[in-house]
């Protein structure tokens, strides 16, 4: 599989450029990295946990979609953004739940005001063990 990136495995801040070099560094904990309405739109990479699931309705089109609370783990007190993940044409993501940790990479886009990724590449975080 050339040209694809690779999966989003090493450790990272909430937001980071993507694997592709050209794309513009983003970071939701920043005010400047806010969607405003008609900007363009950034490679990016999130990480967060699932609050809540969308499935549309039978006589819709297909679409999944699930909101992920986005947090910086290296700065734990940093304001907390919401970004909206929708995948079409599915009516159901393995494992993506409420409560679940993603790890997210794809095209931040604005979509009726809320920051929004179609179709993103995820990674299930799995929870640390304590012993």
């Amino acid at each position: 599989m050339t040209g694809e990136p690779p999966p989003v495995t090493a450790p990272v801040t909430l937001v980071g450029t993507g694997p592709s070099p050209s794309a513009e560094p983003a970071n939701l904990c920043c005010p400047e990295a806010d969607a405003e309405p008609g900007a363009g739109r950034r490679r990016v990479r999130v990480t967060g946990v699932v609050t809540e699931v969308r499935i549309a309705p039978v006589h819709d089109r297909a679409e999944f979609s699930a909101l992920v609370i986005a947090h910086d783990p290296a700065r734990p007190r940093a304001e907390r953004k919401q970004v909206r993940l929708v995948w079409q044409g599915q009516r159901a993501v393995p494992g993506v739940t409420v409560g679940v940790a993603l790890e997210c990479v794809g095209l931040l886009c604005d979509r009726r005001s809320e920051p929004t990724i179609f179709n993103p590449r995820y990674e299930i975080v799995a929870k640390k063990v304590q012993r």
